[in-house]
């Protein structure tokens, strides 16, 4: 079932599991494309992406999830940290602050809600 969005993530994320990263990409990204009204396949792509060195690719498709899901809590966070360890600050402190001020409960919010560090 080449089309259906949730086999495609759950066989991305067996092939995740047994350390097959190269095949797992194809199902994650096609998973992504098939639901963009899911935020968390295009998390789990975005994350796998920079996991294998790719932290811009994964910026561009963390962007996308943003645009139609402006409130996801995991891209958020992961769109902050990936442009915080990228060296892109500015970035970062955008993203940040929008997580710190959208979840202002969540523990993880304190690292982005005071001055930068």
């Amino acid at each position: 079932m080449p089309s259906d969005a949730a086999l495609n993530h759950a066989l991305g994320l067996a092939l995740v599991r047994a350390q097959r990263h190269r095949n797992a990409m194809d199902y994650l990204e096609r998973a992504a494309k098939l639901a963009p009204g899911n935020p968390r396949y295009g998390f789990v792509y975005a994350i796998a992406l920079h996991s294998s060195g790719q932290s811009k690719a994964a910026l561009a498709i963390l962007d996308q999830v943003l645009t139609q899901h402006p409130d996801d809590r995991e891209s958020l966070l992961a769109a902050a940290s990936i442009r915080r360890e990228t060296g892109d600050e500015v970035g970062a402190r955008l993203y940040g602050r929008r997580f710190a001020t959208t979840f202002p409960k969540d523990p993880r919010s304190a690292a982005y809600s005071g001055p930068w560090r």
